[in-house]
């Protein structure tokens, strides 16, 4: 039994179908899950360095009315910088990370709706193409 070309068109059609499907589901699924996951993370951190600095803040204020001696202010003021600078490092990097995924998400989603059209309209094709000539033999 040959296929004829239109037969092709539809295995060609149904491929491109799960081709699609199946970029969907083990790639862009996955990469989607990772960004949310890095923004809750994001966010969380965020809480972090708002709480870390109001309580630095706090500690240095209530130091200065304690009137304590300035080599404690200071080292105050130093962890205070370390703890913010390691935060802001963190910040960096999640918002590195999602700005490089985010263009190739876009574009793969892109793809993968081609893919899905492309092969949904040749597989529509196929069928009709089908149907009309069993119709013609039928005649």
């Amino acid at each position: 039994m040959a296929l004829r070309t239109y037969q092709y068109g539809e295995l060609l059609g149904v491929a491109l179908i799960l081709g699609s499907v199946a970029t969907q589901m083990f790639y862009l699924d996955p990469l989607r899950r990772e960004i949310d996951w890095r923004l809750v993370a994001f966010n969380i951190q965020q809480s972090g360095q708002v709480q870390a600095q109001a309580t630095f803040d706090n500690r240095i204020a209530l130091l200065n009315a304690l009137k304590a001696p300035a080599e404690e202010i200071v080292a105050a003021e130093a962890e205070k910088k370390r703890i913010v600078g390691k935060y802001q490092t963190a910040d960096a990097n999640v918002s590195d990370y999602l700005i490089d995924k985010e263009q190739v998400e876009n574009y793969i989603q892109w793809i993968v709706l081609g893919l899905f059209g492309v092969g949904t309209l040749l597989t529509g094709i196929g069928r009709a193409v089908e149907m009309a000539a069993q119709k013609h033999l039928r005649e």
